[in-house]
């Protein structure tokens, strides 16, 4: 039998969440705000707001409709850690998946009305819960994110949450709430301590995922000055700032963005087989080509490596098609070396604020998007073009 009641519980696990929100608040603040790190500031409010509920309705159980709230924000505040990762990962958000998953078990908790009791929705939110943990510890095993080692706690802490959620839903439907095991392992007491652990430790988690960002994109900055700097094309962290700026403007101005990327393609295999100078070469070959054929008013940046970028308003007489493929044909044309060894080539994305919105974040979510695609049909094709001449 446990000593706190689920009262005395709900309340010392919303001052943790309480605490462990404003700690991440304040920090996301003081440091260089962005859209991951108001992604999982929202997953905080959520998170406080459930809680909130949770008290209100576990105090005066005629306000049971509380309760719907609080499963539904409850799901929809995790799966923003979802949406973060996304971001932080150079993918969108989708923040409307977490949304309308709350909006769900919201409704299926309100539907049995207030003869259901504390337990109505409680399947659904067991569920959901379940759904957005996985999702968000398999998100912290993919692109960027895996380089750094809080990703690996945030990938075992809410795999671990996602796991014990789905074995309380699969407990609850065949043993029922009142079962002694369902008490013991998956009931009220135990599930508040592992949020409280999820509060406390993905707090200190996901502000170290935050400063290593921040660290690695300077870090960036200051290797992509170092060794590939060309006049005339911005940093990513300037690039930005400006791009920033250019987004206000064209949405005061109801005017039209778009955002081009370019990739080097094949720059881990160029550097293998001809080395880093080779490599390096490409880069600065490609980036030249790219302001070159840049546009008189237009933003160029080296977002990474590989990247460039190029912000621009939409052409009236040409189209940003023409621009990239005269980009690609100038790349390919252009002898690397002296020795002419190889050539390089390119992906491109193209992203416009009339269909990705005028947040940087969200067009440059939707430009990675378009070369990821690139990049996934050319290999499609070299493996189909290769099976064939086999």
């Amino acid at each position: 039998m446990s000593i706190l009641d689920s009262t005395t519980l709900f309340v010392v696990g919303g001052l943790v969440v309480l605490l462990a929100g404003i700690s991440f608040l304040l920090e996301t603040l003081l440091r260089r705000n962005d859209a991951v790190g108001r992604l999982w500031s929202v997953f905080y409010l959520g998170a406080m707001f459930s809680v909130f509920a949770f008290v209100v309705v576990s105090t005066d159980t005629s306000r049971w409709w509380a309760g719907a709230i609080a499963n539904g924000a409850y799901v929809t505040a995790l799966g923003f850690i979802w949406a973060g990762a996304r971001r932080a990962n150079g993918r969108r958000a989708l923040i409307l998946v977490p949304i309308a998953l709350g909006a769900v078990v919201a409704v299926a908790s309100l539907l049995p009305g207030p003869e259901a009791g504390l337990w109505a929705g409680a399947i659904e939110m067991f569920l959901g819960v379940a759904v957005v943990c996985l999702l968000s510890a398999f998100e912290f095993t993919r692109g960027d994110l895996t380089r750094l080692l809080a990703s690996r706690v945030l990938t075992v802490l809410l795999g671990g949450m996602g796991l014990f959620y789905l074995g309380r839903a699969v407990v609850f439907v065949s043993l029922g709430p009142e079962h002694p095991v369902f008490a013991d392992y998956f009931g009220t007491e135990v599930s508040t301590l592992v949020e409280i652990g999820l509060a406390v430790i993905g707090t200190i988690m996901l502000a170290s995922v935050q400063g290593d960002r921040f660290a690695r994109i300077s870090e960036n900055d200051v290797e992509i000055g170092a060794r590939l700097r060309i006049d005339g094309i911005l940093n990513s962290t300037l690039f930005r700032e400006m791009a920033e700026t250019w987004l206000l403007r064209a949405v005061r101005e109801r005017t039209t963005l778009v955002l081009l990327l370019i990739d080097v393609a094949d720059l881990g295999a160029i550097n293998t087989a001809f080395g880093r100078a080779a490599g390096d070469a490409a880069v600065r070959t490609t980036g030249r080509v790219v302001l070159t054929q840049a546009p008189t008013a237009s933003l160029v940046g080296h977002l990474s490596t590989r990247r460039f970028a190029m912000l621009l308003e939409l052409p009236a007489n040409d189209s940003v098609e023409t621009i990239a493929d005269r980009i690609g044909e100038g790349v390919l044309g252009a002898a690397i070396d002296d020795q002419d060894r190889f050539r390089a080539s390119t992906f491109r994305g193209i992203a416009t604020t009339r269909t990705s919105g005028a947040g940087y974040s969200d067009l440059l979510a939707a430009a990675v998007d378009a070369v990821n695609l690139e990049m996934k049909t050319a290999q499609e094709n070299q493996r189909e073009n290769a099976g064939h001449e086999s």
